[in-house]
């Protein structure tokens, strides 16, 4: 049987979240990007909650997937990535649940996306962020030399190029949640893609409601998430996987870095709990 080929959509960008016991200000979000004609896709790994599932209900865009249980950031990503592609949109931009953004966002990455869709010759996708904390008047579409490469990035905030994904077969569904982000990255590489990061994006916030700690060593404030012991042996074990998959189809460059990351992430899950007391301060560098 040929393979069904994707339809086609006016609008050029979609927007794709996972979803676990999701929280009412998610979905204030989603209603504000219906709202303003953008398409959502949505895979709901929490479905007997019940709250997203009666959201979606009846609402034209909003697009609804479950399989009944939590099957992972991996399956999540795919299915949503692959349902917006058939559905004839070029491409997503994925959030993690609790990423703040607004519709600014998603008009400015979709103007990007517009105005540099040539890029996906040589990228599977482009990392959003607010990095460089620049004013708005300097916030530019059309501003290619803004971005740089990048090696490793994670999955919330990225822009993928679905055409590219259809090329790569999607991400990785044996990855649960750690790693799906770097494996994607990996992946690309194999298939002689590149990233890009641009980090001066408007209405965008990785932080406030993220659930970690401000603990102050070194001179500096780090946001930290302490792990159950459970999660951390869960991460090195992803990382070991991956960084094996590297090292075996003679990708050394990136073998190197995730060790590098592993060393990271060991070292402030212990700083984590030599030091007992966070300091109040809000403010993290991103």
């Amino acid at each position: 049987m040929a393979e069904a080929t994707p339809t086609v959509n006016p609008r050029k960008l979609a927007l794709g979240i996972v979803v676990y016991q999701a929280g009412a200000s998610l979905l204030q979000r989603l209603q504000q990007v219906l709202d303003a004609g953008f398409p959502v896709f949505l895979f709901d790994n929490s479905p007997l909650d019940g709250t997203v599932r009666d959201f979606a209900r009846g609402k034209v865009r909003c697009h609804y997937t479950t399989c009944g249980k939590n099957l992972g950031l991996g399956v999540g990503i795919s299915a949503v990535c692959s349902q917006a592609f058939y559905d004839g949109f070029p491409a997503l931009i994925f959030f993690d649940q609790d990423t703040v953004f607004d519709t600014s966002t998603l008009g400015f990455v979709e103007q990007f996306f517009t105005r540099h869709q040539p890029k996906s010759r040589e990228y599977s996708a482009v990392v959003f962020n607010a990095k460089d904390h620049a004013p708005a008047h300097s916030q530019s579409a059309d501003d290619w030399a803004s971005t740089r490469d990048v090696t490793m990035a994670i999955s919330s905030g990225t822009m993928f190029f679905l055409a590219n994904l259809h090329k790569m077969n999607w991400h990785n569904t044996t990855y649960f949640v750690d790693c799906v982000d770097y494996e994607f990255c990996l992946n690309s590489e194999r298939h002689g893609f590149r990233i890009a990061e641009f980090s001066k994006t408007p209405g965008f916030d990785h932080l406030s409601e993220q659930p970690d700690k401000v603990y102050r060593f070194l001179g500096r404030d780090h946001a930290i998430r302490r792990y159950a012991a459970s999660r951390i042996r869960g991460t090195l074990w992803a990382s070991t996987r991956l960084a094996l998959t590297a090292l075996r189809t003679g990708r050394f460059r990136f073998f190197a870095t995730m060790l590098r990351s592993m060393c990271i992430y060991a070292s402030f899950q212990i700083i984590a709990r030599l030091i007992r007391r966070p300091t109040p301060a809000a403010s993290v560098s991103r």
